[in-house]
């Protein structure tokens, strides 16, 4: 099997094994008896995870389920889930406005604002967003349990469709972070066949620089390879390429779903990729070495900022 062909597998398996992105949306509907019940889950980047959930009161109760069923999918993150919850048809319900609970709300806004010295605005539209500001009455109160059922069939409705998102903005990343290894490898493969030439090229160089000092004199070429030993000690950068190389087969692994979640061990490889390329540029003394050591921390700083995304 070629090693194109044996990535491509990898990434494939990637697909289905985990890698995912943090960024996604997914809704369901479920609609029965007059009631009509939606949910949006909203995925964004974030460093933990941040599980926000709007619910109306008639469905307050399934709150720590839908929350758990959350944390049992996600490790990171920041997720907003919002239920709409309304009568699907003429004269089966209105909405009224709580009075006693919107007025209680401005109260605590205005006392935060002549705390903080913050502006007097607060936009009706807000105010009608917060929890048990608006209720849907009617001649018929709502049943809980029926809502509590097509909760439960629209939460699972959206959070597949959310799955689904989170699954292609990953393996659309872990392509992308792919061809960027690919790049480092071979500019890794090419410091490694430089690195080899460079005690050959010592050698000339000091005996170009010597041949003015020691004219008809014969250099003893024991004591040139020595010389050349000290200063190739001094240059030698085959550890940090071994490391190197071993940081990339462990940041494929990550994106072929070895381990999950990606996100926080691939930054983490990188960073310590950072560290080795640093140190090969310091260290180089031939002008292709020290290039292609840029291009890879280059290359590795782009990947840092692409895993932010990564779950």
């Amino acid at each position: 099997m070629t090693e194109r062909r044996a990535r491509a597998i990898g990434a494939s398996m990637a697909a289905e094994r985990g890698v995912r992105g943090m960024t996604a949306f997914g809704s369901g509907l479920a609609e029965r008896n007059g009631l009509r019940l939606t949910v949006e889950i909203k995925g964004f980047n974030n460093r933990v995870l941040d599980v926000r959930l709007r619910l109306p009161p008639e469905v307050a109760a399934s709150e720590p389920d839908l929350r758990r069923r959350l944390q049992e999918r996600l490790v990171r993150g920041r997720v907003e889930a919002t239920t709409t919850l309304l009568a699907s048809g003429e004269g089966e319900g209105r909405l009224a406005i709580r009075e006693g609970i919107a007025a209680q709300y401005v109260e605590a806004a205005r006392r935060l604002a002549r705390r903080h010295r913050l502006g007097p605005s607060f936009p009706a539209a807000a105010l009608l967003s917060l929890p048990g500001v608006v209720q849907m009455v009617g001649a018929e109160a709502v049943n809980a349990a029926l809502a509590a059922d097509l909760l439960k069939t629209a939460f699972g409705q959206a959070l597949e469709a959310f799955e689904t998102g989170r699954r292609a903005e990953g393996t659309r990343l872990a392509a992308d972070l792919r061809s960027r290894l690919d790049a480092i490898e071979r500019d890794v493969s090419l410091i490694g066949a430089d690195a080899a030439r460079e005690p050959d090229r010592l050698a000339a160089r000091l005996r170009e620089r010597l041949a003015p000092l020691l004219l008809d004199a014969a250099l003893d070429p024991a004591r040139l390879a020595q010389e050349v030993a000290l200063l190739a000690d001094r240059i030698d950068i085959s550890e940090e390429l071994v490391r190197l190389g071993g940081y990339l087969d462990q940041a494929r692994g990550l994106l072929d779903g070895s381990e999950s979640p990606a996100g926080k061990m691939l930054d983490f490889v990188m960073q310590e990729m950072n560290r080795e390329s640093n140190t090969i540029a310091s260290k180089a003394e031939a002008l292709p070495i020290c290039q292609a050591a840029l291009r890879v921390r280059s290359a590795v700083e782009t990947i840092r900022e692409q895993v932010q995304n990564l779950e």
